[in-house]
C-alpha cells in the first residue's frame, strides 16, 4: 500500500515484484545461512536459538532505521525538494494517490471502505489467497525433505525453487508494466501452479524414480505461487483510490489473508507425509475458488466500466450508432477522450467516481 502512494499504475507491478523477490531470496539466503547455523554446537545455546538471534537482530535495526525515513505521503516527505513534492502530488492525482494528509476526509473514506462490496470480494478472495501461499512458504523445505534429503539437506535444496522463482516473477513483472499485460501472464503462471499440483497428487510420493520430477514440479509451483504476487496487490491498489479508504481496504484484505495463513500452516501435518494428499488438495481447491471469483470481478468490472463510459457519452449528449455501441474499446476511446481534462476520481467518491475505471485483471493466487 505504502509504495502505491509514489507510484503510478503502470509503474506498480515491478516495484511489488522487486519487495517479493526480496522476500523470497532472503528465503534463499535463510535456507543457506541455516544449513551452516543449526550445526553450531559446544554453546549455551543450541543452533535454533542461533538462527533466531543472528537473523532476528539485523531485521530489527533495519525497522528501526527505515522507520526513521518513512512519510504519510508525496506532500511530507524529507526525501524530496519543495518542487519534488509538488511534482509527484499532481502527477499521482489523477491516479487516486494524492497526498491527502491534511483532508478532513478519513472518517468518510473509512466509512466507504467498509460499505463497498469489493471490498468484502476482495476480502474473501484474499482469505483464500492466504492458504497455498502461505502453505508453500512454510512448508517448502519440508516438501523437499520427501525427496531423499535431511532436514539440513532440504534447507539447501530450497534455495533453486526460490531463486528461479524470484528471477521468473521479476521477468514476467517487467514485461507487464512495460507492454500492460496483465491477464495473460496471470493466467499462464495460474496454469502452472495447476499443473504443478495436479502432477504432485497423482505421482506416488514415496517412488525415489519420481523425486526428481517432483523437485522439478515444485519448482514450477513456485514459479506459479510468486509471479502471481505482484499482481495481485497492483490490481488491489490500482483500483482504490483515496489514500483513507485503500489503507482501511488493505488493513481487511490483509487480516484476512493472514487468516488464510494460518489454514495454510495447519494442512500439511506431519501425519501425511509423504504425499501430504489433503494439503495439496486443499491448495488446488483454492486455487479453482480463487480463479472463479477472480474471473467474477473480472466480468463485473467490465460491464462497470461500460456503464460509466455510455454515461459519460449520454452526459455529453454524444450519439452512437448500433455497430459502434457493440465496439467497447471505441466506447472507452470517446468516453476518455471527452473526460481528458476532467478530473479522475475525487477524495469524497473515491472509486465511485464516474470517470474512474477498474482494472480489468485476472489475481492469480498461484
Amino acid at each position: 500500500m505504502y509504495i502505491s502512494l509514489y507510484y503510478a499504475k503502470k509503474e506498480l507491478v515491478l516495484r511489488y515484484s522487486v519487495l517479493v523477490a526480496l522476500l523470497t531470496l532472503g528465503g534463499a539466503l535463510s535456507g543457506f545461512a541455516s544449513y551452516f547455523i543449526v550445526q553450531i554446537s559446544g554453546t549455551s545455546l543450541s543452533g535454533f536459538q542461533w538462527l533466531f538471534i543472528i537473523e532476528s537482530i539485523p531485521t530489527i535495526l533495519m525497522a528501526l532505521i527505515i522507520a526513521l525515513f518513512m512519510s504519510h505521503g508525496p506532500g511530507n516527505a524529507r526525501f524530496f525538494t519543495p518542487e519534488e513534492r509538488e511534482f509527484e502530488i499532481e502527477r499521482l492525482k489523477s491516479e487516486g494517490s494524492a497526498n491527502e494528509i491534511d483532508s478532513n476526509l478519513a472518517k468518510s473514506q473509512v466509512k466507504l471502505a467498509f460499505i463497498d462490496i469489493l471490498t468484502y470480494s476482495y476480502l474473501i478472495l484474499f482469505l483464500i489467497s492466504g492458504i497455498p501461499f502461505y502453505a508453500l512458504t512454510f512448508y517448502l523445505p519440508t516438501l523437499v525433505s520427501q525427496l531423499g534429503y535431511n532436514d539440513v539437506q532440504a534447507q539447501l535444496m530450497v534455495i533453486p525453487p526460490l531463486v528461479i522463482s524470484t528471477v521468473y516473477m521479476v521477468v514476467c513483472s517487467w514485461y507487464s508494466d512495460k507492454y500492460q499485460i496483465k491477464a495473460n501472464i496471470a493466467l499462464f503462471g495460474y496454469s502452472l501452479s495447476i499443473i504443478s499440483l495436479v502432477g504432485l497428487l497423482v505421482m506416488r510420493a514415496d517412488n525415489p524414480s519420481l523425486y526428481n520430477l517432483r523437485y522439478f514440479l515444485v519448482i514450477v509451483l513456485a514459479c506459479g505461487v510468486y509471479s502471481g504476487v505482484p499482481v495481485a496487490f497492483s490490481w488491489f491498489t490500482c483500483n482504490i483510490p483515496g489514500q483513507y479508504k485503500r489503507s482501511t481496504m488493505t488493513a481487511i484484505i490483509f487480516a484476512a489473508n493472514q487468516i488464510g495463513g494460518i489454514v495454510g500452516i495447519l494442512i500439511f501435518p506431519a501425519t501425511d507425509a509423504p504425499s501430504f494428499h489433503m494439503g495439496n488438495i486443499v491448495c488446488l481447491a483454492s486455487v479453482i475458488l480463487a480463479f472463479i471469483l477472480a474471473f467474477g470481478l473480472k466480468i463485473y468490472f467490465e460491464l462497470l466500466n461500460k456503464k460509466r463510459d455510455l454515461a459519460i457519452l449520454a452526459n455529453y449528449n454524444y450519439k452512437l450508432n448500433d455497430n459502434e455501441l457493440k465496439d467497447n474499446k471505441k466506447i472507452r476511446e470517446i468516453a476518455m477522450e471527452l473526460v481528458e481534462k476532467e478530473l479522475k476520481y475525487d477524495e469524497l467518491l473515491c472509486d465511485k467516481h464516474l470517470n474512474w475505471r477498474l482494472s480489468k485483471l485476472y489475481l492469480i493466487i498461484i
